[in-house]
């Protein structure tokens, strides 16, 4: 395994499908615009949010809490390991558990399990299990009651997401153990010093993967919630994607998932022919300099696009919050474009997470037997990865224009909402497009 490997996202250059990328493209375009038609045609009152409330299958114990605080101890016991490794382990991506836990466990394990589980990072997080101990000895009467509204409004969310694709994307260094380690570390501290000051509920506004993973919860067909006259927490079971349909953003949550969905674009961007020339015989800082502005020029992109669909729906409707309103189409959107780029790395290379946690430090070590375990890089062929990268790509967009339609057709009249509807739509098409010229390209 080499460094590049570990971090060449979305393991396979080219479909391995029987069709070009045009073709592709343009067959995905035409299933969306078939679609939509067909659902105003067919589908004239929203259906979702009933469905998304599901069946109780079973009721959540007291030794759920034990199970929760086993998971949360093992968690924070895996991030001071991680925090450490980064400081005193080897200073290079293959040998220390750092990079791999980073960009492979946390960033794409902990995304789908999220869009699988449900709401599952707020009870393994190791900033919620600092932040709450950091309540308890802080006590509530020593708080400010007055946070800033830089904190109280969200939109702080939206700097961790931004710094960590920098450092994924753009920084020639970012996955150096050495810059991990210190950038887990301020990010930790920052957090920590808001909890002593506004309290973690208030800090946690601020925590930008808490933010992203949990709107991605939102697609998971399991969810845990109150129930009957006494309150009882039970778990229910609903028909997978739907929940988002009871998802309402604000406009900083908006902007979290519009940058995680940019920097993904660019990621598949940054693999194409075009970028490769671009960057070619450039090193650190100048190669940091162009994937900087490369990076910000596609979330740019995908950002005004939807800002101005939102806009158009807006001048159509009158309802001022539009952009918000529909911003619950883009969360399956998103989780087509990671399950595409990211699936078959989570697969591949993240088998070497295994191996490197018997030997975090790169010390020689072998704590669990698996140190010297070999890695399967035929786990999965080339065809199956393209075949779920088309898949994942065209299905995220079609649950997206079911989702948009039915909120569509629960807030406005018919026509109404089939009106608004066609920026989005047109929208949709162009990412799907260019999310699959790029995984072809």
């Amino acid at each position: 395994m080499t460094e590049f490997l570990i971090f060449a996202h979305g393991v396979g250059g080219r479909l391995d499908l029987p069709l070009s990328e045009w073709q592709v493209a343009w067959a995905a375009a035409v299933a969306l615009i078939f679609s939509f038609a067909a659902l105003g045609y067919f589908w004239h009152k929203p259906l979702l949010k009933k469905l998304s409330v599901g069946h109780p299958i079973f009721s959540v114990s007291k030794q759920v809490g034990l199970l929760k605080t086993i998971f949360r101890s093992i968690s924070l016991v895996l991030f001071l390991v991680v925090v450490i490794a980064g400081f005193i382990g080897q200073d290079n991506t293959v040998a220390n558990l750092a990079p791999i836990t980073v960009f492979v466990v946390f960033w794409i394990g902990v995304a789908f399990a999220s869009a699988v589980f449900g709401h599952i990072w707020r009870n393994l997080s190791p900033w919620e299990t600092l932040g709450n101990f950091v309540d308890r000895i802080r006590g509530e009467d020593q708080r400010d009651d007055s946070p800033p509204n830089w904190l109280t409004s969200g939109w702080s969310a939206l700097l961790p997401i931004s710094v960590f694709h920098w450092f994924e994307l753009a920084y020639h260094d970012g996955a150096s153990p050495r810059v991990l380690g210190w950038w887990i570390s301020i990010y930790t501290i920052g957090l920590m010093v808001i909890a002593w000051k506004w309290g973690w509920s208030q800090a946690r506004k601020a925590e930008g993967f808490d933010v992203l993973f949990s709107a991605l919860a939102e697609l998971s067909p399991f969810k845990v919630r109150e129930n009957g006259p006494q309150k009882s927490k039970k778990m229910f079971i609903r028909v997978p994607f739907v929940g988002v349909s009871n998802y309402e953003m604000t406009s900083a949550q908006l902007a979290v998932v519009l940058a995680a969905l940019g920097g993904t674009a660019f990621d598949g961007f940054s693999r194409t022919r075009f970028w490769g020339e671009m960057i070619v015989g450039r090193t650190k800082w100048e190669l940091t300099l162009v994937n900087t502005i490369g990076l910000i020029w596609i979330v740019a992109l995908v950002g005004v696009a939807y800002h101005l669909a939102g806009k158009l729906g807006s001048r159509t409707t009158g309802d001022p919050k539009f952009s918000e309103r529909f911003g619950a189409s883009l969360i399956p959107i998103l989780f087509g474009y990671d399950l595409a780029h990211y699936f078959s790395l989570l697969l591949l290379e993240g088998q070497a997470f295994k191996v490197l946690i018997s030997d975090p430090f790169g010390k020689g070590w072998d704590i669990f037997g698996t140190a010297t375990d070999p890695i399967n890089w035929t786990l999965i062929s080339t065809g199956t990865i393209g075949w779920v990268q088309l898949i994942s790509i065209v299905g995220g967009h079609l649950i997206g224009v079911l989702v948009s339609h039915d909120r569509g057709v629960e807030k406005f009249q018919l026509k109404e909402a089939m009106r608004s509807q066609y920026p989005m739509l047109a929208v949709m098409v162009l990412y799907t497009m260019f999310g699959l010229v790029l995984m072809t390209g």
